[in-house]
């Protein structure tokens, strides 16, 4: 339509201009509203671990590197740099040393001159350099003789096997199998491959599959003694994440504490599985996301994890493109921002609790001042996130009164990630033994490691004690 078209249509038939107009309108209202439904669908492809609650696991190599802050000097190289300490390996003492090689110069760098040494040169002055290597590995075999003693009324009588020669594998080697699988993350058959090629012992795939199970039976009682402890925890860290029984989902959940973490495997992703590890009447603080599981099971003290929170605020301020979104992600983004610098003062002993929490009620007042104002916002995904937090006020700042509470989630979300990365490997389990294999493989792995023990050696211990029907060792320190 030229101009001139135009104001003919609207001088002559003025009643057919407003229509024309009123339909322009509501189809530039319809494709500005399809255009921002467009982007933010555009954008949510697009999320990755920064913005979303997609793990970091999930960012492939496109994933675009997050900024980071420029360096003070151009002409900086890469590595350590002049001045830094470093990391040395310790010089263990002279007695515990297999060798010492004693190393003279042959002659006088000054001026060339043949140098013997005298007498005395052997306790004189000299600089320790230590080689640390491994041996020959050679598979220690023990043979057993059952020798026949006949009896005087006629009947043949055999010598029995001790308990830990039963299954022609010793207890060291069917730990080692175990902590590489529980660990490191390392296949049966890789295993299998390991014992021949390291060790130099031939063992079958059903045979590291059966030294697994045996392993998971003596991890038993320690695994059912550290669920029999969660109840009486003060403060638990909660997550949960998808697990592979036979293609199928399941889901692993993971209870963590500051000396235990406790693992278990079900189909289903409800409140009645925390019932099953927890019981009816946990009275503690739970630490989680905001899944509705949680709630539904503890009508108690909550702290919700504001590292998902942050990351939910980033994902609106990514995949919406409304004014709203802007002004609301930047001024809560900005106001978390004065919540942690407070809370890392709080934690490097700068300030004590009652200056944390005097200091935090202006933030927190400005954080309740926003979230009213855009609850009431024309973006619907603003006036969700902001109704939400308002909804969950009352667990948001629990860790600025109680001990032993964090603001994030981050030790349940530490310790999904290794059971991720093994998932990926190994693509689930193929039975109910392989599931509970995994859990308490992980449940005595990783509480090992949060206690500062060898898991190795307390896979080794609860091998050895099942083999002679005794108890384990447990994972319940004297502070739980």
């Amino acid at each position: 339509m030229t101009r001139e078209e135009a104001a003919q249509l609207v001088y002559e038939t003025p009643e057919k201009a407003i229509e024309l107009i009123l339909q322009l309108v509501a189809s530039a209202e319809h494709l500005t509203a399809r255009g921002e439904e467009l982007e933010r669908k555009v954008a949510m492809l697009t999320t990755d671990s920064s913005n979303s609650s997609k793990p970091p696991s999930s960012d492939g190599p496109q994933t675009k590197l997050r900024p980071r802050p420029a360096k003070k000097s151009k002409k900086r190289n890469p590595g350590g740099q002049p001045g830094h300490k470093g990391t040395n390996r310790s010089l263990i003492p002279v007695e515990e040393v297999k060798e010492v090689i004693p190393l003279f110069p042959a002659a006088c760098k000054r001026c060339g001159a043949a140098l013997i040494p005298g007498p005395d040169e052997p306790t004189g002055k000299y600089w320790r350099h230590q080689v640390f290597d491994i041996p020959e590995i050679k598979p220690e075999v023990i043979e057993y003789h059952r020798r026949c003693l006949r009896c005087s009324c006629g009947a043949e009588n055999w010598g029995k096997l001790p308990p830990e020669a039963q299954s022609g594998v010793g207890p060291r080697l069917t730990a080692f199998l175990a902590h590489l699988t529980g660990f490191h993350r390392v296949t049966r058959r890789g295993c299998k491959e390991i014992a021949k090629t390291i060790f130099r012992i031939d063992v079958s795939l059903g045979s590291v599959c059966n030294l697994h199970q045996e392993v998971s039976k003596s991890l038993a009682q320690a695994c059912e003694m550290a669920r029999q402890a969660l109840p009486k925890q003060p403060v638990l860290n909660g997550d949960e994440t998808g697990w592979k029984y036979r293609g199928l989902t399941t889901w692993l959940w993971v209870l963590v504490t500051p000396t235990i973490a406790y693992y278990h495997v079900a189909k289903s992703r409800g409140a009645k599985v925390l019932k099953e590890m927890l019981g009816d009447d946990y009275t503690g603080i739970l630490c989680s996301d905001m899944y509705s599981a949680y709630k539904a099971f503890h009508k108690g003290v909550r702290q919700f994890c504001w590292a998902h929170i942050i990351r939910g605020i980033r994902g609106i301020k990514h995949s919406c493109r409304s004014p709203d979104a802007v002004r609301f992600s930047k001024w809560m983004l900005s106001e978390t921002g004065r919540m942690f610098a407070l809370w890392h003062a709080f934690k490097k002993g700068h300030l004590d609790r009652p200056t944390l929490v005097r200091k935090s009620v202006p933030i927190r007042s400005r954080m309740s001042k926003c979230l009213q104002l855009y609850r009431t916002s024309s973006d619907p995904y603003v006036a969700k996130a902001a109704k939400s937090l308002l909804k969950h006020w009352d667990g948001l700042f629990t860790f600025l009164d109680h001990e032993g509470v964090e603001p994030t989630n981050n030790s349940s979300e530490r310790a999904v990630r290794p059971a991720v990365q093994w998932l990926n490997i190994c693509f689930g389990n193929q039975s109910e033994e392989g599931e509970i294999l995994t859990a308490r493989l992980l449940t005595a792995e990783r509480s090992c490691i949060l206690q500062g023990r060898n898991p190795y050696q307390f896979i080794v211990d609860s091998v050895i004690a099942y083999r002679n029907g005794l108890p384990g060792p447990s994972l319940i320190q004297a502070s739980c």
